[in-house]
């Protein structure tokens, strides 16, 4: 087992640099004159004339070849050093980790939360499929993998801050100021994660050794917490992560409504600012988050089925 994910952290690093190699060049590559465009942003709007524009480009390096400029970036990234913003003049080294903790704990609360909701709907729906509450169950399911989220954040603020007066609208802090931003992130991934455990709870009860506990006079609760759910525990593990990916995505627009500091937030403000250290910085963030997750739960699906230890 060692080995083989040795074998997948190796890959995960050539998959990193590759995607860093990327990042890099689809900003070098944008239309125009990319110290022009770096200097108009500093400038307010005010027009650089072409002196200005080349002293900017010999003293950030722009004036070297593409490859060597990935080089530079690279080794001071390998160092610690993540540039300057653009923006605020300081290093992005100390903002970033204060970023990313706050999507951690927002991504953290969400996932938890709608395991919490998704498991027990789901188990529920399989053992009464087909009845009302399944239809109904069901239904709310796919409301909540249809609602944008930017909709459902507006109308979470309407209705508990501006209405209701019960939670902040904005801002961080508190576990109040959590509240609204983890709701409308775990929202869509309770409604996925429901409909997998339901589905796969049906196939697990046509097995053979679900008929053998019953004929053994098992309860349900019993067959389902000894049998069922560890049978198919796995490929949950393997959901979860791709949902644990993919609440990044919707971060970006939840803490943006909510101006919850994280990465998210701080994509788009460096996006409208022009800032591409911070840009380029939140990209390898952003897919180094990717990475990580991928193989923390090749490491849990190992454990909890070693069966499907070659698989990986």
């Amino acid at each position: 087992m060692v080995r083989r994910l040795s074998h997948r952290l190796v890959q995960s690093v050539i998959l990193l640099f590759l995607v860093s190699i990327a990042g890099f060049a689809l900003l070098r590559l944008l239309p125009g004159d990319f110290a022009e465009v770096l200097l108009l942003s500093q400038m307010d709007g005010t027009l650089p004339d072409a002196a200005a524009v080349e002293r900017f480009s010999a003293e950030n390096g722009f004036d070297d070849p593409l490859p060597v400029q990935y080089l530079h970036w690279l080794g001071n990234v390998l160092t610690g050093d993540l540039g300057t913003s653009f923006v605020t003049g300081e290093s992005v080294s100390g903002d970033i980790l204060l970023r990313i903790r706050q999507s951690l704990i927002l991504a953290l609360l969400s996932i938890g939360l709608a395991l919490v909701l998704a498991v027990p709907i789901g188990c529920f729906c399989a053992y009464h499929a087909g009845g009302l509450a399944d239809r109904l169950l069901a239904a709310a399911s796919v409301a909540g993998l249809s609602i944008p989220n930017f909709w459902y954040a507006l109308l979470l603020a309407l209705l508990f801050s501006l209405t209701l007066g019960w939670l902040p609208s904005s801002g961080h802090g508190t576990l109040a100021h959590a509240v609204l931003p983890t709701l409308v992130i775990a929202t869509t991934m309770t409604g996925v994660i429901a409909r997998f455990v339901r589905a796969r709870l049906l196939d697990e009860f046509h097995h053979a050794y679900i008929r053998t506990a019953k004929a053994k006079g098992l309860s349900q609760t019993r067959i389902l917490l000894h049998h069922a759910l560890p049978n198919i525990l796995p490929s949950l593990l393997t959901l979860t992560g791709l949902q644990f990916a993919r609440a990044f995505d919707g971060m970006i627009i939840v803490e943006t409504i909510f101006a919850w500091p994280g990465i998210g937030s701080l994509l788009v403000a460096s996006l409208l600012n022009r800032d591409y250290p911070l840009i380029q910085v939140c990209f390898l963030v952003i897919a180094c988050g990717y990475i990580i997750i991928n193989l923390l739960v090749d490491y849990l699906v190992t454990l909890a089925d070693p069966r499907i230890q070659e698989a990986i």
